[in-house]
């Protein structure tokens, strides 16, 4: 297993992380953290689906929370709540084609 998914997978797992405590409102730091977080998971799914050629559903469901991030600093009081959900949808669908269909 190459370094580039290491990091997207530990990225996204400490995002799931930060995410459920920024949910939960349990620390001030969380939504900085998980947005810090969620930017390394974006950029690595670029990275990762350029240098593979493979542009599949995955990575694309790991770029969307961006657009919740986007969202939330600039002022839109879902925009971070979209990012969590958004953030669970693309770890649902890594589970179920992980574990459930695997290829």
């Amino acid at each position: 297993m190459g370094w580039d998914v290491i990091i997207h997978s530990a990225a996204g797992i400490l995002s799931l992380i930060l995410g459920g405590l920024m949910m939960l409102d349990l620390t001030p730091w969380a939504r900085d953290a998980f947005s810090i977080m969620m930017i390394i998971t974006f950029v690595s799914a670029i990275l990762i689906s350029w240098w593979t050629s493979s542009w599949v559903r995955g990575h694309f469901l790991a770029m969307a929370p961006i657009l919740g991030i986007a969202l939330g600093y600039m002022g839109v009081s879902f925009g971070f709540d979209l990012a969590f959900g958004l953030l669970c949808l693309a770890f649902a669908h890594f589970v179920y084609r992980g574990f459930v269909r695997p290829n």
